[in-house]
């Protein structure tokens, strides 16, 4: 029994010289760097979800009530989100990561060529149109990276509306 507790410490013991001499470099930078992720690039948080109405470049002329406006064209409505000082790259990663923390999926743009028809009645002594609305998202963005030691500096927030990828429109009057 003495003799395998003696063997056990003298492996234990050549263990210990060989691991760091085997590791070299490695082993110091991990002592150095306890939280690997503080040389990831910037990642983003997604919160405050809500549903959006955006306004597309679809709608009628002015009608002084009492009277019917009827909207009847074959075009394409169309309809841009909203998200200032980002780049094109940043921003996709923005909508791809709304799109799985809102679970409706969300992008930079939208549009759809169609036969639009609609009519509403506007009442008298009222001057109004009508105007399409697309269904959107918006929410909160804060981007964020992981600095030493393992914390985690918020680089900036900001509001953002991006269009869903389904055909969900409304029409409204509007002044």
């Amino acid at each position: 029994m003495r003799v395998r507790s003696v063997a056990a410490s003298v492996l234990l013991g050549c263990a210990l010289c060989v691991a760091p001499a085997a590791l070299g470099a490695g082993a110091q930078s991990l002592a150095i760097q306890p939280c690997p992720e503080v040389n990831d690039p910037p990642d983003y948080t997604i919160s405050n979800g809500a549903k959006a109405w955006m306004k597309t470049n679809l709608r009628s002329d002015y009608l002084k009530g009492p009277g019917t406006i009827t909207y009847n064209k074959t075009t394409t409505s169309s309809v841009n989100a909203s998200i200032t000082g980002t780049t094109s790259a940043e921003a996709g990663v923005i909508f791809a990561k709304a799109s799985v923390s809102l679970a409706v999926s969300v992008g930079a743009s939208y549009s759809k060529s169609d036969s639009w028809s609609y009519a509403a009645t506007v009442p008298a002594g009222k001057t109004l149109r009508l105007q399409q609305y697309k269904e959107g998202r918006s929410f909160t963005v804060q981007k964020y990276r992981i600095v030493p030691p393992c914390k985690v500096k918020y680089l900036w927030k900001k509001k953002a509306v991006a269009p869903v990828k389904s055909p969900s429109y409304l029409w409204q009057l509007v002044g």
